[in-house]
């Protein structure tokens, strides 16, 4: 897993996600390669309590839930604020739907729901069902401001040189030209890739999840978060690092 990388194209996405009823053939083929990449490392633990395949509930997610080709769907009206801009909301997303799922099991089978805690996440995703924000931090008894709060304190104890490493691979000035050395020679960072690597910016291709761990970064997501690093959390790493990045300038002076 490189939990730096973000899955699919965030702009294409929440643009096809808007259109979804009125998709030509090609754009259906976007949606839905765009879909099934962000939910391919993604393993909820509600697939262990039903009968299909994760493929296969996979599919009935994107039929129904983002085609909406089910009889009786009408047009989507998806806002700006519910197109989903990323991977880690479609992870949210399809979480709610293998939910209903189960919902619909109970009543169909009588299937127990007191099985791994799923009746307490049920009442959590109905509190936090217009925003996949919350309803991915709730499930580590965090919230959006006290992960941005946590992520400035983090910036604030690296030096002067991480912090623009930071801010130049993730953060508010990736976009420059250059990459990483670029930004190195534009402000005489020494030991630029050693530092990118101890950070958790940049990661060597044979990287693991325990690599990522060890980096100040995982230690701070897995650590001070309490998130960890596992493929299974990739929705709600993806999520911090984006609030971390957010929170870059904040250090630089």
């Amino acid at each position: 897993m490189n939990p730096v990388a973000e899955t699919g194209a965030p702009s294409m996405l929440t643009d096809l996600w808007r259109r979804r009823t009125h998709l030509s053939q090609d754009e259906m083929v976007s949606i839905y390669n765009l879909v099934k990449g962000a939910l391919r490392g993604y393993h909820p633990p509600e697939l262990q309590s039903l009968r299909e395949d994760k493929e296969e509930l996979v599919a009935q997610f994107i039929y129904a839930k983002v085609l909406r080709l089910e009889p009786g769907h009408g047009e989507s009206h998806a806002s700006e604020h519910s197109a989903p801009s990323s991977g880690y909301a479609v992870c949210t997303y399809f979480r709610r739907f293998l939910i209903d799922c189960l919902r619909s099991a109970s009543n169909q089978r009588d299937v127990s729901m007191e099985i791994d805690g799923i009746v307490q996440q049920i009442d959590e995703h109905a509190h936090a069902a217009d925003d996949p924000v919350a309803s991915v931090l709730m499930q580590y008894g965090l919230d959006e401001a006290r992960v941005r709060r946590l992520a400035r304190g983090f910036i604030e104890a690296l030096d002067k040189y991480e912090q623009l490493v930071l801010a130049g691979t993730l953060g508010w000035c990736s976009e420059d030209k250059g990459g990483l050395f670029g930004l190195a020679t534009r402000h005489h960072i020494p030991s630029y890739h050693y530092r990118a690597v101890r950070l958790g910016v940049t990661l060597k291709k044979s990287a693991q999840s325990a690599d990522f761990a060890a980096t100040k970064i995982g230690r701070w997501i897995g650590g001070t978060l309490g998130i960890p690093i596992s493929a299974d959390n990739q929705a709600a790493i993806l999520l911090v690092l984006n609030l971390l990045a957010v929170e870059s300038a904040q250090g630089i002076t």
